[in-house]
């Protein structure tokens, strides 16, 4: 086992009414304060029509953070690959990797949101079709030399793609999934799988890395690439991180709740529970020991390739988010390291 690349995940989602462009500025201090840590990666998110807060999309928010970014690579966890037009998403990937120099990973996804699906046009029985479609479509028009297509998002017909991104074949792409069947599809692809982690409880997300490299085999692949994404505070004490995070990640999981995001999940599983139950065995929160603990038993479990993690949620302020990544980089991630063993 080798040491886990460690990233950043940006939460540029804030309350209605509240001041986004000073929030985000906030962010890049966030950014500067990783890369001169020593962090290997920065992520932006997405939704649309996100009612409850303010969503900046992905593909700006990282081509702003470009100067900000070092050698960091940059990455969308995820792209909701089913509802973009594939020609449009191609092209502004590549355009990102150039700009970068090649620096960029794309996660990918389906989405669950009816709204998003609904105001895109996707029927709901073809969702997966189209997600699949999109993402051979945007890796065609990276690296093949001639693309002829006929499908849900439109025709092209023998057309000679230019554009190519700095990355050859093309840029690194992970899939994100929460259910067997997307797990099974993602071992099928070769493709590396991103893990929400904080979705699910410890032994929950065991039991689906093993379902996934079990899978993975089934197909000869030996080299199962796992990444996940975590919630993570550290806090001078256990008691202090609960009660500085509690209504901000209490909010941000109720959200979730009402967008049916647990509704992918066993019942085992739902957010629909009060926070002190939530929170236990599915975020790194706490005071700095709990916290490396936590991490050093993710690493070890579940033997990840990159931890991608997310220190902020909507409300929370960023003096908050500062002094806990102060904590996390300095007493918490330097100790973190594989000890060899995995459940």
């Amino acid at each position: 086992m080798t040491t886990p690349q460690f990233g950043l995940v940006l939460c540029s989602q804030f309350p209605p009414g509240d001041d986004a462009g000073a929030r985000f500025a906030e962010q890049v201090q966030q950014v500067h304060h990783a890369r001169d840590a020593g962090f290997d990666s920065v992520w932006a998110t997405q939704h649309y029509l996100a009612e409850e807060f303010q969503y900046l999309h992905p593909l700006a928010v990282l081509g702003r953070l470009l100067p900000e970014t070092g050698d960091m690579r940059i990455g969308t966890a995820i792209t909701l690959m089913a509802l973009t037009h594939p020609v449009d998403l191609a092209e502004q990937l590549a355009t990102l990797d150039i700009l970068s120099g090649g620096r960029l990973v794309l996660g990918a996804g389906l989405g669950y949101r009816d709204v998003e699906f609904d105001a895109f046009g996707v029927p709901r029985g073809r969702r997966l079709r189209r997600f699949t479609e999109n993402l051979d479509l945007v890796r065609r028009l990276w690296t093949d030399d001639e693309v002829s297509f006929d499908g849900e998002a439109g025709r092209l017909d023998r057309v000679r793609p230019v554009l190519r991104p700095v990355q050859r074949p093309h840029p690194p792409i992970w899939l994100a999934g929460h259910t067997d069947a997307a797990l099974t599809r993602t071992a099928a692809t070769g493709l590396p799988w991103l893990a929400a982690a904080a979705h699910v409880d410890a032994d929950h997300l065991r039991r689906q890395v093993a379902f996934y490299r079990d899978a993975c085999a089934a197909h000869g692949r030996a080299d199962a690439e796992v990444n996940v994404l975590q919630e993570v505070f550290v806090g001078k004490s256990d008691a202090d991180a609960v009660d500085r995070v509690r209504d901000a990640l209490a909010a941000k999981y109720a959200a979730y709740r009402s967008w049916g995001q647990d509704r992918v999940l066993p019942d085992s599983q739902t957010f629909d529970k009060e926070f002190d139950e939530l929170r236990r065995g599915r975020f790194v929160l706490g005071g700095p020991e709990t916290c490396r603990r936590r991490l050093q038993e993710l690493v070890d479990t579940v033997g990840p390739t990159h931890v991608l993690l997310r220190p902020q949620w909507p409300g929370l302020a960023h003096e908050q988010v500062m002094a806990s990544l102060h904590r996390l980089t300095g007493e918490v991630l330097p100790a973190v390291r594989p000890t060899g063993v995995r459940a």
